[in-house]
């Protein structure tokens, strides 16, 4: 019985604690009160392509200089780079005083567009309080990055949009709307000439990427949804106001544009292969050879890059590399078949001739899907389709006929015809 005198003291202490933490929480914001939406510009590295946001309290009447980042993580994060591999790698919200970004972003010459939210002071202190208890709580505070879906633009934008319920409305830009997650992505990424990581980045997206998005969903990048923010209205007292009162930049940058060698890009090195591809061909051809060896490289290298977009589908959790179509031509079954291949004449090679016309016909309609967005990757996927053509229409020993494919139609037995045969040399 004793112990029950310590029940009051340890009531007390804990009620003194919630208020001491509520009170850190709800911490009441002055009149004078600045909410800025920071959008940092595009910087020259790939993870840096994309641009940045940040959104500003700025209460130097309660002293609070707090700039909001939905984009960090811990280096020091068990596992770091398999989780990040593997799109399980948490993110962080922080702050810290805007000056320290400043001169961060102003060192790497990326410029800080500061744009004025137009709000009354109740929306003000309801977005503070919301950011403020997401940043107490660990498991708010820590999420899972989504680059399309939940990132540091998209977690502002829908913080600003709930203090506001549905007094603010987005204006229509007819150029954001009706284009998908890859085609804005593909803007981004060639406008700072990524080109290697761009046929990387859109090999490795399925058809989550393709999606036809709105105006609303487009604000995953920074820059659309600045300009969103700087299009929006808000009605208040039945009066309608400019969701942005302000705008202005932070400080002065300049310009640099490095656009890289054209013999350094994929489109010069795809269309070397695809023209040596053809030469190696037409010798094939002319030599009355198969040519296996090359094809064991050429589609050895591809099935790799498919078990790899395999993994990518079904062994991570990055939610947007599902049912990649570039399975078509990167098809994952090259490996081990292609090294089945033999120069040797063998009455078992009668297979490879249909091989060749089954991944013609993938490789086609690859093609059709490459082209709509990675034009650079088009000359690789011409290259393989060069050789699975000769293969199955030009090489001497197993191209589809007329009469052998009467044959398939018919369901009789086929018959490869070698090329001596053919010409009567027994």
């Amino acid at each position: 019985m004793k112990y029950l005198n310590f029940i009051p003291k340890i009531l007390s202490l804990s009620i003194l604690m919630l208020f001491l933490n509520s009170q850190s929480i709800a911490q009441k914001l002055s009149e004078s009160t600045k909410i800025s939406l920071i959008t940092v510009a595009p910087g020259d590295e790939l993870n840096d392509a994309f641009g940045h946001t940040l959104l500003w309290i700025y209460d130097p009447s309660n002293g609070i200089d707090k700039a909001y980042n939905f984009g960090g993580y811990d280096y020091d994060t068990e596992n770091f780079y398999v989780k990040f591999v593997l799109g399980q790698l948490p993110y962080q919200m922080s702050y810290a005083p805007l000056f320290a970004y400043q001169e961060y972003y102003q060192k790497h010459n990326r410029n800080m567009t500061e744009q004025v939210m137009s709000l009354r002071i109740e929306q003000k202190q309801t977005i503070y309080d919301e950011l403020e208890k997401t940043y107490n709580d660990p498991s708010k505070r820590n999420y899972m990055y989504k680059f399309f879906y939940d990132n540091c633009s998209t977690r502002i934008r829908d913080a600003l949009m709930t203090a506001c319920t549905d007094s603010v409305h987005l204006h229509n830009i007819p150029a954001m709307n009706d284009s998908s997650y890859r085609q804005w992505m593909n803007k981004c990424l060639l406008r700072k000439h990524h080109y290697w990581a761009a046929v990387g980045m859109n090999a490795a997206l399925g058809a989550p990427a393709d999606k036809r998005i709105l105006q609303f969903d487009a604000c995953y990048l920074p820059e659309n949804l600045m300009k969103s923010m700087g299009a929006a209205k808000r009605m208040s007292n039945h009066h309608v106001y400019y969701f942005v009162k302000d705008t202005h930049d932070l400080y002065p940058t300049m310009a640099v544009d490095d656009e890289p060698s054209f013999f350094l890009t994929p489109r010069f090195w795809f269309s070397l292969i695809l023209l040596l591809t053809m030469y190696i061909t037409f010798n094939d051809w002319k030599k009355r050879r198969k040519g296996y060896l090359f094809d064991k490289i050429a589609f050895g290298i591809i099935g790799v890059l498919g078990w790899l977009l395999v993994f990518l589908w079904f062994g991570t959790d990055h939610g947007v590399t599902t049912y990649n179509k570039n399975l078509l031509w990167a098809f994952p079954l090259n490996i081990p078949i292609v090294l089945m291949l033999s120069e040797k004449k063998d009455a078992r090679d009668f297979w490879y001739g249909y091989y060749f016309i089954f991944v013609g016909l993938l490789i086609a309609m690859g093609l059709f899907y490459v082209i709509q967005y990675s034009i650079d990757t088009v000359p690789l996927v011409l290259a393989l389709f060069v050789r699975a053509f000769y293969h199955a229409g030009f090489e001497r020993e197993h191209r589809m006929t007329k009469a052998k494919f009467r044959k398939i139609i018919k369901g009789r037995k086929l018959e490869v015809i070698h090329y001596e045969h053919e010409n009567g040399i027994e």
